[in-house]
């Protein structure tokens, strides 16, 4: 037995351990969001950048509504909800209704600016010479008995340029209205008072995630003892996420303990012994250990999907585990060294093979498949170390003296391939399988929609279209990015991107949009206002007030300098447009303008074409498109790394015999999307990211039957096929899950891994068996 080659399967183990042990101190770092997985898009990097910030500005909101048929009640309640989420730590309260204080250092900011700042309807007046209009208006406030303009304003701003500016400019498209210093809306009889705040932790973190819906159903269930007949409507990515992790937990418990029971089962029934299934635990163990220790040392984190898809390729450790025992049928040896010796070769030409086809994943940039390459390699090479290393030491049984039946049961597989009498019946089943699967290709759908990604659950759904109904949200699926080296850049190229947009308003080509400029003009624009004030509205002022009964020297002061983006905070900008900034760099300010009730977006799309400083974004688009240009590119992938595998056995069997011990594998993950597509499957970037899976494992099968001689024949068909059995209660039963991208995975895995086991027997080639091993 080899000392050196345990002592190093100990090292590895234990310094996974240490790792392992190391970065789970706070718990395991598990990113559920899966768009994570993405490279960046490949649009311009500003417009990859912006996507990104925006979508953690989106992401790290979390809303409600708090209703009850008495005002004061809803409100008592939503003020008591606020506090409690921010006092244990889950948000930090957004403050929707400013106060005083903010209210009155946003009036003394744009105050002195009042001469250059017009709304776009007061602009077109002035120029127009129809500035009576605006005189009028005046009159009109001042006079009226509920007029909020007080004296000292009106002294100060005759012609209520301000007021008229801030009600225009800031618009309030929402059905929430301002009601004792909350938002509120009253549908039905019954009132509902905003709540809203930022996450203060990673929304797609699980112990963020199971900490924040604790804590909000703690609280309501508090609000309910407290207030009787409460209503609650909530949104936010972190419930989505939470939900998705507590989906996929759930049925990975349930479709784990049907695939548990069935290995168990499966162990006894043919091994007749607890041992192999204990050290077929060791070695599934010791695999997720390699692969989670590395993972995490590189990447900090781990992704649900990647941890999924890992654990699959990882379940390759049950298959080294199963060639082991089933040597203990082999009656005419009894030491434990020898059954090693006996699959070495399968089994490293199988790991070396894996190996290089994930390093050529690892290659893409690409975090998902990094991932899941790191994660595979690594776990894989410790799960071979401790079969080939430790198993010997651990095993002191004597060979089976039962099994003889399923040594012949398991070669019926092989004599269909290789019998001479049952050439017609394979014939038979070749046209079969190729003339369904030619239909199937011909019936395979692409589908990349980022919609699909999980089932998202209606209760959630039912809750957030409730909240935009009552609050007169529109979902806003699509927006411009607009570029600029500075602030006044941007606000120019959104007032020349403003006049388009009022064209296709007016033709019902959009509904709205909304964009900073229109609160903070640009310098020019500016300057152009004082002109038009200057020129057209100031020579009436003398009159207008002495019809309002002032005197006196002009109030109207120029200011030194104009009003500037740059002035202003998050805090003190009213939000509808702080949103909008989506990030300031050194030489680059992008701004965000929204857009709603889009109609026509190949129109937009012309907009964003005419120039480079300008882009046309839907995130749901976007993202479907960098999944599509991935799922192709994981595909070539897969191809190259076949190549890097068929050169790396040709070393061993030639370039003609490492061709036909590929054959299954390759004939297996070109078929399964053809076959699934005839159960009415889309093909997508999952399914594509399975058929990894399906190239390892089926490659593996085809290299046992390829090394496997004489009578050791019969013991490697066995342990493929209890390895088939054991990766389909594993992972086949995935495609019961509701998780699409779960679903998508385990139907692949379901076919294609069955079509690598019934066609792994044609990689042996009997007249030149394999007599000399590794």
């Amino acid at each position: 037995m080899n000392r050196a080659g345990l002592l190093i399967y100990l090292a590895l183990l234990c310094s996974a351990v240490a790792i392992i042990g190391w970065r789970l101190q706070d718990g395991l770092p598990l990113d559920t969001n899966i768009v994570a997985m993405l490279p960046q898009s490949e649009d311009a990097e500003w417009v990859t950048r912006a996507e990104a910030a925006e979508r953690s500005q989106g992401s790290n909101q979390l809303i409600v509504l708090v209703g009850h048929q008495d005002f004061e009640t809803a409100r008592s309640a939503a003020l008591d909800l606020g506090k409690m989420l921010e006092e244990n730590s889950i948000v930090k309260l957004i403050q929707d209704q400013p106060q005083q204080s903010t209210l009155t250092s946003l009036n003394e900011l744009l105050f002195p600016h009042r001469t250059g700042l017009l709304g776009e309807g007061d602009r077109r007046l002035l120029a127009a010479g129809q500035e009576q209009v605006l005189i009028d208006r005046a009159l009109v406030q001042i006079l009226s008995p509920l007029s909020l303009a007080d004296a000292e304003l009106i002294r100060r701003d005759p012609f209520l340029l301000l007021p008229n500016y801030i009600a225009a400019s800031t618009e309030n498209r929402s059905k929430l209205l301002s009601r004792a210093n909350v938002l509120a809306i009253q549908e039905s009889g019954k009132w509902f008072v905003l709540v809203r705040g930022n996450l203060v932790g990673n929304p797609f973190d699980k112990g963020f995630q199971s900490r924040a819906r604790s804590v909000f159903d703690d609280a309501g269930g508090k609000l309910e003892k407290r207030y009787g007949d409460i209503q609650l409507l909530k949104t936010g990515a972190v419930f989505y996420g939470e939900h998705a992790y507590r989906q996929a937990e759930d049925e990975a418990g349930f479709i784990g303990m049907i695939s548990l029971i069935g290995i168990v089962i499966l162990n006894f029934l043919v091994f007749r012994s607890f041992q192999p299934l204990a050290l077929s635990l060791l070695a599934i163990a010791s695999g997720i250990a390699g692969g989670l220790a590395v993972t995490l040392l590189f990447f900090g984190t781990l992704q649900l999907l990647a941890l999924v898809f890992g654990a699959g390729l990882i379940g390759i450790s049950v298959d080294y585990a199963f060639h082991y025992f089933c040597e203990r049928f082999n009656q005419a040896s009894s030491v434990p060294a020898a059954r090693a010796r006996a699959i070495r070769s399968g089994l490293t030409l199988g790991l070396v093979s894996s190996v290089l086809g994930f390093i050529t994943l690892a290659l893409t940039p690409f975090p998902g498949l990094q991932q899941i390459a790191l994660f595979s390699a690594s776990g894989l090479t410790l799960a071979y170390l401790t079969v080939l290393y430790a198993f010997p030491y651990l095993d002191r049984s004597a060979p089976f003296r039962h099994g003889e039946k399923y040594l012949k049961f398991s070669m019926l597989l092989h004599d269909f391939w290789w019998r001479a009498e049952t050439r017609k019946w394979r014939w038979l089943f070749v046209a079969l399988l190729l003339t369904a699967g030619g239909l199937g290709a011909m019936q395979i759908t692409v589908d990349d929609d980022v919609r699909r990604l999980q089932s998202l659950p209606t209760d959630l759904q039912a809750e957030e279209q409730a909240i935009r109904h009552l609050a007169g949200i529109e979902n806003q699926t699509h927006r411009f990015f607009v570029r600029g080296s500075n602030p006044e850049e941007v606000l120019q190229a959104e007032e020349a991107l403003a006049l388009d947009l009022e064209a296709l308003r007016a033709s019902g080509a959009i509904g709205s949009y909304r964009m900073i400029s229109q609160f903070v003009p640009s310098k020019t624009r500016q300057l152009e206002n004082q002109a038009l004030v200057d020129d057209v509205l100031m020579p009436r002022l003398a009159e207008h007030m002495a019809a309002i009964g002032l005197s006196g020297a002009s109030p109207y002061q120029q200011a030194e300098n104009v009003l500037t983006v740059d002035q202003f905070t998050d805090a003190n900008m009213p939000g509808l447009f702080s949103r909008l900034r989506v990030y300031k760099t050194p030489g680059i300010v992008v701004h965000a303008v929204s857009l709603s009730g889009v109609k026509d977006t190949a129109r937009l799309a012309k907009l964003a074409e005419k120039s480079e400083n300008v882009a046309l974004i839907s995130q749901a688009d976007s993202l479907s498109k960098t999944f599509g240009a991935y799922r192709l590119r994981a595909l070539i992938m897969l191809a190259v790394a076949y190549v890097v595998v068929w050169v790396f056995l040709s070393l061993r069997y030639g370039f003609i015999g490492a061709f036909k011990v590929m054959i299954p594998s390759m004939a297996a993950v070109a078929l399964a999307p053809c076959l699934i597509a005839l159960m009415g499957e889309p093909f997508t970037f999952f399914n594509a990211m399975s058929l990894m899976l399906i190239f390892a494992i089926g490659l593996d099968y085809a290299l046992f039957n390829r090394e496997a001689t004489g009578d050791r024949q019969r013991r490697a068909m066995l342990a493929n096929g209890l390895s088939t059995i054991s990766t389909l209660l594993a992972f086949g039963l995935l495609a019961l899950s509701e998780t699409f991208a779960i679903h998508a995975f385990g139907i692949t895995i379901l076919v294609g891994i069955t079509l690598a086991y019934i066609l792994a027997p044609r990689a042996a080639d009997l007249e030149h068996p394999m007599t000399e091993p590794l």
